[in-house]
This record gives structure tokens, C-alpha cells and sequence, in this order.
């Protein structure tokens, strides 16, 4: 049995911010390259708004609230993937599969229980590349090998490794963000940034094509959660989930493909062990896609599921999201629009206070056909009661099954057990 390589490429923070999504003034010619021959998937949506706890998410098939990383999981806030959890290289490397990671991980203090057999931790997109192209060798390539990719870029300051804005084919600013000084300059500069790790996955494709790998590896793309604006990151709004999703294998003889059938981010995990011949476990809540890839029977999502509990602060909001409506519910009486704090350091967030300060209701229901951008709240008319109420019952039953611990008032921060601690 012959099974695929494959390379998993994640970057920070884009969303579908690319050209191939139709953004025409980014510079991004390898990622729309690879949709260009390949398959891009127009609905496809992390479970979270926040880095760590998505990236779990995509990790293992599972929700964040069932991975034990409900917040970051860096610096002091604390946050770790639950060691009874598997991380997708465990079951790779359990299955004869050579996995390696270059980048960083954010999920877990101790990046070794990953299962990783090798971790080059650098993260400058030029160390990311030269390791690569360094260690794609021999030992690498007696058996089927698994890399996965993590990029820092485009996350904010936007200018890691001395990055330069990026203007030269204009700028593009959503229609919910003013455009203002601060928004075409925090634009120009994530452009830039865009650009940088688009060049260095150009540089990755060259490589493979240089060690005949190409035509026989599954490379797939993706990104953690939506941009990082306001009304963006951080929030259950789509442009906090929305993600690029584009896969790239030749024997799948699919070019220029586009899928519209909803996607979360703990799909990838079980197709990607489709992929590689390998049983996917029961306790995996995401469900394969792989049929879908084959032109076989496939029952689609008929919604996805997306949750916030922790960014740099408590703030539980759970949604429900279909083809049609999104439900969301906010359990704080905070009624501010949270920011994470990189982005409240810009110049676009204090231009945009009066749509994000006293503006938060319990409940938001949107019209996703005709309000895109999330911007009339419908909960509380008596014509969508009735939408609103089915809604709330699939989150409610969702959180039952899924036994979300908000749901038993049972979460508390690593930063305050430890305070507890010190405190005994």
C-alpha cells in the first residue's frame, strides 16, 4: 500500500484574506497556484477566533473545550493540550509515517508529547525554509513522511523579520472596517507580510519539485481563524472564523476546483487519515471529507459549530452557524466587542469604538445571505423567533454532547488555579 506525504502548511491570523478568495491586491502567486490546481473550499470555518484553541481543534478532530485548551497557550495565560489527547503526528507516527515539524505549534508547553519525531522550533519564515530544505533527506524519505508547517506570518506586528508593507497592486480594506490612515497602513503592512510567507511557500513547492516530491505529497493550506482586525479576531463574527482551505494532489486529478459545502476545522484531521489508510478513531468529533474529494457519497454539514472562552480574558460566546443564519450567543454581560490587545495597539481600533463599545447582545441572529457582514442583529425580532429558538436549541444540544464545560459553569483559568495556589 503506497500512502501519500503529506505537508499540512498553517499560517496566523489570514483568514481567506488571498487572491485565489479574491482579494486582488495581495501578492500571493504559490497559495494561488496551488488552488489554480487544485481544490479550494469557499465555507470552510475554525472552531475558534483564537489561535491556540483552534489550532487544538485542527490538531485533533476535536472542539477546543474537549482539547483543554480554552485560551493561549503561551506566555502566562497557561493553556495546554490534555496529554490524554491525541495531536495528529501520534497517529501518523504510530502508523509508519516520519513526522517533523518546523515553526511553531501554540498548543502546548511541552511540544515534545507531541509525537513528533523531530522539531525544528525556529520561526522566522526564512529559518522555516532553510530547515526544510535542509532536512527533507534521506532518513526523511525512506517511508512516508509527514511536515508540518507552521508560519508566524502574517501575525501582527506584521513587520517580524523586518517585513516591509506591500502596496504596489493597491490596498484592500473590508467594507466593515473604515478606510482610514491607521486601516490602509495596517493593511499595507499585513500585505506585507502576506507576501513574505507566500514567497517562502513558493520557495517549499521548488524545493519539492527539485526532489521529484511534488506530484506524489498532499500539500494543504490553512489558517487558524479570520484576520487580525476588529470586528475580526476574537470574535464569532465570520470574519473571526472564516478560513482559507485549499488542497493540492495531483492523483486527485482536480483542477481549479471549488467546493461550497460547509467545513470546520475539525474535519481535516480524520480526512487527512483517510488520506493516509488509517482508522479514525471514535472519540474524533470531526467527520472526514475525504468522499467528497472522490466523487462519492457524502453528507454534507448541514452547520458548523464555533466557540470563545478564553482569549486574554474570560469571554464565553458560543455560535452555530448554517448556509442561511447565524446564531450567537454571548454568556458575559460585557456588552463590548472584545479586542485582542495587538490589535487595540493600532490606529484602526480607536477609529472604530462606537461599533464595538455598549453594541453586544445576549443573543445575534444574522441573515448570512443578506448581511454578511454581521451587522443587523435579528434576535429580537418577533418574524425570526422562530429561527432564533431552533437555533438555540441546536447550540444547547450541541453543548449537552459534546459536554462543553460552560455549560456546567465548571472553567477556570491555569492563571487563577496557580494565583489559588500561592495563596494556600
Amino acid at each position: 500500500m503506497i500512502r501519500p506525504n503529506i505537508i499540512k502548511i498553517i499560517c496566523h491570523d489570514i483568514g481567506k484574506h488571498l487572491g485565489c478568495y479574491g482579494v486582488k491586491t495581495v501578492s500571493t502567486r504559490a497559495i494561488d497556484s496551488l488552488a489554480k490546481n487544485g481544490i479550494l473550499f469557499n465555507n470552510a470555518f475554525a472552531t475558534s477566533s483564537g489561535c491556540s484553541p483552534s489550532r487544538s481543534a485542527l490538531a485533533t478532530g476535536r472542539y477546543p473545550h474537549n482539547t483543554g485548551v480554552l485560551g493561549l497557550a503561551h506566555a502566562h495565560f497557561g493553556w495546554n493540550l490534555d496529554k490524554k489527547i491525541h495531536h495528529i503526528s501520534k497517529y501518523l507516527s504510530d502508523n509508519n509515517y516520519i513526522t517533523t515539524l518546523f515553526g511553531l505549534q501554540h498548543i502546548t508547553y511541552q511540544e515534545e508529547s507531541l509525537g513528533f519525531h523531530r522539531i525544528f522550533p525556529e520561526r522566522p519564515a526564512d529559518d522555516v525554509v532553510k530547515n526544510l530544505k535542509d532536512n527533507l533527506d534521506g532518513k526523511f524519505l525512506n517511508k512516508p513522511f509527514y511536515a508540518e508547517i507552521n508560519f508566524f506570518e502574517p501575525h501582527r506586528p506584521f513587520d517580524f523579520g523586518e517585513v516591509k508593507p506591500f502596496t504596489s497592486k493597491g490596498i484592500f480594506i473590508p467594507k466593515y472596517i473604515p478606510t482610514s490612515i491607521h486601516s490602509r497602513k495596517e493593511f499595507a503592512a499585513m500585505q506585507g507580510a502576506i507576501k513574505k510567507m507566500d514567497d517562502s511557500i513558493l520557495e517549499i513547492l521548488k524545493i519539492l519539485k527539485k526532489k521529484n516530491l511534488y506530484k506524489s505529497t498532499i500539500i494543504l493550506f490553512t489558517t487558524d481563524h479570520g484576520i487580525p482586525f476588529p470586528r475580526a479576531k476574537g470574535t464569532l463574527f465570520d470574519a473571526g472564523i472564516e478560513t482559507s482551505l485549499i488542497i493540492h494532489y495531483p492523483k486527485l486529478k482536480f483542477k481549479n476546483k471549488k467546493f461550497n459545502q460547509l467545513i470546520s476545522n475539525i474535519d481535516i484531521l480524520p480526512t487527512l487519515l483517510d488520506f493516509a489508510k488509517i482508522k479514525i478513531p471514535k472519540k474524533i468529533q470531526g467527520k472526514s471529507f475525504y468522499p467528497l474529494l472522490l466523487n462519492k457519497k457524502y453528507t454534507e454539514n448541514k452547520e458548523i459549530f464555533a466557540e470563545k472562552t478564553y482569549h486574554e480574558g474570560f469571554d464565553p460566546i458560543r455560535c452555530v452557524r448554517n448556509n442561511n443564519y447565524k446564531l450567537i450567543i454571548n454568556f458575559d454581560s460585557d456588552r463590548t466587542i472584545r479586542v485582542p490587545s495587538d490589535i487595540m495597539n493600532g490606529g484602526t481600533y480607536q477609529t472604530m469604538l462606537d461599533k464595538l463599545i455598549n453594541v453586544r447582545e445576549r443573543y445575534e441572529l444574522y441573515d448570512m445571505q443578506l448581511d454578511k457582514h454581521e451587522i443587523n442583529n435579528l434576535a429580537n425580532d418577533e418574524k425570526f423567533k422562530t429561527i432564533k429558538d431552533q437555533l438555540t436549541e441546536k447550540v444547547k444540544v450541541w453543548m449537552k454532547f459534546t459536554k462543553d464545560p460552560l455549560l456546567l459553569n465548571q472553567i477556570q483559568s491555569p492563571h487563577l488555579l496557580d494565583t489559588l495556589k500561592e495563596l494556600q
